[in-house]
């Protein structure tokens, strides 16, 4: 996985060597599309992560990405992934050595059924159908 280098001696204060807790991994996208995407998370921890990594499955391989820091504890990775869904992992480890990993299906929906979705789901769509009827 591509990791961020280790840490520097300004990052920890005595305040985060007491810290025996593991990072908390919680993943904010819930659905993605067919092709490719922005996943985006979270790794909350009170130390500094020292490693970091991410995995996703694109039909039966697995591949590994750069997961990129955002700001206050957010990340996004890019991510190409085929229907009907893909299996995250994310592995992250603190200065104090606490570690924490998170594997997580999301489903994947294809951009026909999305677009026909859109389309069907649209207000002037439903008004239109109003107007004509329900087709026999």
């Amino acid at each position: 996985m591509p990791l961020p280098g280790p840490p520097g001696p300004e990052c920890c204060s005595s305040n985060t060597s007491n810290d025996t807790t593991p990072p908390k991994i919680i993943i904010t996208t819930d659905i993605l599309y067919e092709g490719n995407n922005v996943l985006k998370l979270k790794i909350e921890d009170e130390s500094p992560l020292k490693l970091r990594g991410i995995n996703f499955t694109q039909g039966n391989k697995n591949i590994e990405t750069y997961l990129a820091k955002e700001q206050n504890q957010e990340y996004i990775a890019l991510v190409k992934v085929v229907p009907p869904f893909t299996e995250i992992q994310v592995r992250a480890v603190d200065v104090n050595d606490n570690s924490a990993r998170l594997v997580q299906q999301i489903k994947v929906e294809n951009w026909f059924d999305m677009i026909i979705s859109s389309i069907t789901n649209n207000p002037i769509w439903k008004n239109t159908q109003a107007l004509f009827g329900e087709p026999r």
